[in-house]
């Protein structure tokens, strides 16, 4: 499965009794910083770019797009979690790409069919199911579960 860095995320899903659903994730911000690394933000989103790094401090820098989010004269900047301007990770996750996404039911017959066989539809689409028995089983054997 081929998977561009920052493309739309497909994902298949079904509940192992021929019930599926389709999710297409949304589209991460393609860009980077030399210093704090990925935006964590959604493609095309307003504010400045943004980012938690390992430490837990927000990160942020100029947006191209929105040069006013910053203050004038200001390229980037960090703050650490005991700050009192530190911005929560909770505060930032409805702006988190992971969080853009639409759910469809898959009726398409045809469609259904190739899930089942487990033929993804897409070039980079995931399918998700219930592990079999026999699965299990192997998995336990392996020391997994």
């Amino acid at each position: 499965m081929k998977f561009e860095k920052y493309e739309v995320s497909i994902s298949y899903f079904t509940d192992g009794n021929g019930s599926w659903t389709k999710v297409i994730g949304g589209q991460q911000c393609s860009c980077e910083s030399f210093l704090y690394g990925e935006c964590q933000g959604v493609s095309g989103h307003m504010g400045c770019h943004w980012n938690y790094q390992p430490d837990g401090s927000y990160a942020y820098w100029k947006n191209d797009i929105d040069p006013t989010a910053i203050e004038k004269n200001i390229a980037c900047g960090s703050t650490p979690p005991e700050n009192d301007s530190y911005i929560h990770p909770s505060s930032k996750a409805k702006e988190n790409y992971r969080k853009f996404y639409n759910t469809e039911v898959v009726e398409d017959k045809n469609l259904i069919e190739k899930l089942e066989q487990g033929i993804p539809p897409e070039e980079n689409a995931s399918i998700d199911r219930p592990c079999t028995v026999d699965e299990i089983e192997e998995l336990k054997q392996m020391g997994r579960i």
